[in-house]
């Protein structure tokens, strides 16, 4: 006769409940930011969206600003995981060629970073001064270098660094972050394997020299 099958184990159920609740939490949240703007959001407008109670909600992040700050550790956490998962590229030129992959990745996983983005980088505040003091500030100086390095070997378009590695960033972002227009105008979904894969190949054949 068959054994039922024993009962999940009570204490690792409420292990992992917190983590899904956190997780749906961040994910709404960053939409929210994205479309809203930080001060547009409200914790009772997450709360709701995330279906979830404000108390719940302030348990896990006291404040709007501790929230705020975790969606974007999340996403940049993130992308610093994907540069360093390629220490062991031998040249400049296929490292570059796997951050720009990576950046593409990372923009079809979020696409709401590159609106919460320029919703914060346009103008000088407190919150985009802490994001490059703690992550786009380091990822800039390596991917400027990066891009130097490139050059120097012979692969890369003689273009300014700085003006490259923005229109990379740019390249990497804007089919996922509006990706609605994009489908629209060109019957295709942007977060499909083929148009990710497309998208990295463009931005391939600007950066290079052929």
């Amino acid at each position: 006769m068959k054994t039922p099958d024993a009962p999940a184990n009570p204490k690792v159920r409420r292990r992992r409940q917190p983590d899904r609740i956190k997780a749906k939490i961040l994910e709404v949240a960053l939409e929210q930011f994205a479309t809203l703007g930080f001060e547009g959001t409200s914790m009772r407008q997450i709360a709701d969206a995330a279906n979830t109670s404000l108390s719940l909600l302030s348990y896990h992040f006291s404040s709007k600003d501790g929230l705020w700050r975790a969606v974007m550790q999340l996403v940049f956490e993130r992308s610093r995981g994907l540069r360093n998962s390629d220490v062991t590229q031998a040249t400049a030129t296929d490292r570059l060629r796997r951050w720009i992959a990576n950046l593409v990745e990372l923009h079809a996983e979020f696409p709401a970073l590159h609106r919460l983005m320029t919703l914060e980088c346009h103008k000088l505040s407190p919150r985009l001064i802490w994001i490059v003091e703690n992550y786009t500030g380091e990822g800039y100086r390596q991917l400027t270098n990066l891009i130097r390095d490139a050059q120097k070997e012979g692969s890369v378009r003689d273009i300014d660094p700085a003006r490259l590695r923005f229109a990379i960033m740019a390249m990497a972002a804007v089919p996922f972050s509006i990706s609605a227009e994009y489908q629209l105008l060109t019957k295709k979904n942007p977060f499909s394997r083929k148009e990710i894969e497309s998208t990295i190949e463009l931005i391939n054949e600007l950066v290079f020299r052929q």
